[in-house]
């Protein structure tokens, strides 16, 4: 994203990121374990809610199931959609690009706040 761009998108504070997050995270477990049933009837994609820390975010992403448990068992690792973590930019990088998603690391007291919040799940 360009310089100017970036100024134009509010930035949120490493908390709100984290907190935010977390509840959209825990929210994915929730689908997960009721799509467990279609997923055993040969569905091969996991529909979670995005990531990230925008609080009226209802983007839908498909995600592989076994990518879904690679990222989930690391605290630091979240699912946005494609542009969802400019918001949060100071507290986030993409570390992996797919199709139809992006996989970011929580960064310094975001990603302490995310450590902290999974061990309590």
């Amino acid at each position: 994203m360009e310089q100017r761009e970036q100024e134009l998108v509010p930035q949120r504070s490493a908390e709100r990121v984290a907190f935010n997050d977390d509840i959209f995270r825990k929210a994915n477990d929730e689908i997960r374990g009721r799509a467990e049933e279609a997923l055993e009837n040969g569905a091969d994609r996991l529909p979670i809610i995005c990531e990230c820390a925008e609080e009226t975010c209802t983007a839908v992403l498909l995600v592989p199931l076994r990518e879904y448990e690679r990222i989930r068992s690391n605290p630091v690792l979240f699912f946005n959609a494609p542009g969802h973590d400019a918001p949060s930019a100071e507290w986030v990088e993409v570390v992996e690009s797919h199709e139809g998603y992006v996989v970011i690391e929580k960064q310094g007291r975001a990603a302490q706040l995310a450590e902290m919040l999974d061990e309590h799940d």
